[in-house]
């Protein structure tokens, strides 16, 4: 009897890798067609339907940065290069490339909360944007190694890195296809949309301590003695060497700790049936993310839609050139000039 049951599970095993193995192959070719028809009438997208090819082309950093002392100022700079999605809707698919030095000091000064919220909203749809085309080459490029009859030594070194990267596996290779299925699962972008609101709430829109210390934008912890520790309990919160770092180091930890497991199924159903990724309906796999629980996603919904956020799951990068923003702290910079 006890062989029979085991003869049984393995073929049961067998029947569901296979069914998984076929609705893959299916998925994937029904993704690219759907893919082929959209490239006919829409740019491309991050957010798009699944594509193999790889996004983006290089870009340049200009070599004298643009110094901006205050938010008003950043704000009127937005402004002056046609960065204002109320005046210029069409900018969302065209959104510029700015390199942010730094969350400044002198950001808590400013008291005007439509433009603190304008601003900010502006500055991290452009990082979550730059993050995003990261993921989604390191995405392509596994996709394509499915694809491929045989991997380079190359091939096989970076997807290593990539294992361990993702906390899928700290081997070398090589990998079960459990392993390369979740790896699929696990390389993929964070809706725009979630990753500005998050940042919004966790950082006081860029005015927390840990924010202007050490560009923390989303209270991600550490362990004691590392980054910035907490005044009124012995918390330790990650500092970053720029806010891009952060929404990195943000994306990592969504795509990889086992709370977000759940958040990473749903985003996947949405790949296989070929829809784009929606923030909104994600958010609600995020209750983990917050002692509040519900009641946290709950405000991250109705932050998305109260200002209008959908939006910004939907935006693309401009093919460049990056533009280096050297922001400055000091409290006499805090002015409206923009040289």
């Amino acid at each position: 009897m006890e062989s029979r049951a085991r003869s049984h599970l393995l073929q049961k095993r067998l029947s569901l890798t296979a069914q998984y193995l076929m609705g893959r192959i299916l998925t994937y070719g029904l993704c690219l067609l759907f893919a082929a028809l959209l490239a006919a009438c829409e740019p491309s997208s991050p957010n798009a339907p699944e594509s193999s090819q790889t996004p983006g082309s290089p870009v340049k950093t200009i070599s004298s940065p643009v110094e901006i002392g205050s938010m008003k100022a950043l704000g009127q700079y937005y402004d002056s290069i046609g960065f204002n999605l109320s005046k210029n809707p069409d900018i969302l698919y065209d959104v510029p490339r700015l390199q942010i030095t730094h969350i400044p000091k002198n950001w808590k000064q400013e008291t005007s909360i439509p433009l603190k919220q304008s601003v900010f909203f502006r500055t991290m749809i452009i990082m979550a944007l730059e993050v995003n085309e990261e993921i989604l080459k390191e995405r392509c490029r596994l996709i394509n190694l499915e694809t491929e009859q045989q991997m380079t030594e190359n091939d096989r070194k970076w997807l290593a890195s990539v294992m361990k990267k993702y906390r899928v596996s700290k081997r070398k290779g090589p990998y079960t296809p459990a392993e390369m299925a979740e790896l699929h699962i696990r390389i993929d972008i964070i809706p725009a949309s979630l990753t500005v609101v998050q940042a919004a709430i966790e950082s006081a829109w860029g005015s927390s301590r840990f924010a202007r210390e050490g560009n923390a934008l989303f209270g991600q912890w550490t362990v004691k003695g590392r980054g910035i520790k907490a005044r009124k309990s012995d918390a330790w919160l990650a500092a970053f060497d720029s806010p891009r770092a952060s929404v990195a180091a943000y994306c990592l930890n969504l795509n990889t700790h086992p709370s977000y497991s759940i958040f990473r199924v749903a985003r996947a159903a949405m790949r296989r049936e070929c829809r784009p990724l929606n923030g909104l309906e994600l958010a609600q796999h995020l209750e983990k993310y917050s002692a509040k629980g519900v009641e946290y996603t709950s405000l991250v919904e109705n932050m998305i839609i109260r200002h209008g956020l959908e939006v910004a799951d939907r935006a693309q990068l401009s093919e460049g050139p990056e533009i280096a923003v050297q922001l400055l702290d000091s409290p006499a910079a805090y002015s409206d000039t923009t040289s």
